[in-house]
C-alpha cells in the first residue's frame, strides 16, 4: 500500500477532511469491515463478510453460533484480504450477552503479528 489510506468507515479528521490512517490501521479497519458485513449485503459479492453485524444481534448466543461465525470469519478474511494479510488465528467467544471476535494476522509480505478485537452485544441466551 502506498500513500495515506482513508480511515474505514469514512470519518472527518482535522480540517474537516477525510481522516487518514497508517497502513496498519487501514488493515485493522478493513478486517473490522469484513467481520461486520453480513453475507448477502454486497450486491456483486454475495459471499463477502463474516456476518457479525446486524444479523448476529438478533440471534440467540450459543457456542454453535460462535463456531459458525469463526468458520465464516476465517474464510471471509482469507477471501477478501488474502493478498494483504495472512490470517493466523480467529477466535470467537460467546460470554453472557456479548460476542467477541479476536483476529490475529500478519501483514504481507512481511510484518509482525497484529491483533484486532471486536465485541458486540447479542440477543442473549
Amino acid at each position: 500500500m502506498s500513500g495515506q489510506p482513508v480511515r474505514q468507515p469514512w470519518r472527518l479528521g482535522p480540517g474537516r477532511r477525510l481522516a487518514s490512517a497508517t497502513d496498519l490501521e487501514h488493515l485493522d479497519d478493513l478486517i473490522r469491515i469484513v467481520l461486520m458485513t453480513g453475507t448477502g449485503e454486497r450486491l456483486h459479492r454475495p459471499g463477502f463478510g463474516a456476518g457479525l453485524g446486524a444479523s448476529t444481534l438478533f440471534e440467540p448466543l450459543s457456542e454453535a453460533l460462535g463456531a459458525t461465525v469463526t468458520a465464516r470469519a476465517r474464510g471471509s478474511l482469507t477471501d477478501a484480504l488474502g493478498d494483504r494479510i495472512q490470517v493466523i488465528d480467529v477466535v470467537v467467544t460467546v460470554q453472557d450477552s456479548t460476542l467477541t471476535a479476536a483476529v490475529t494476522y500478519r501483514p504481507l509480505p512481511a510484518g509482525a503479528n497484529r491483533d484486532v478485537m471486536l465485541t458486540l452485544p447479542g440477543a442473549g441466551q
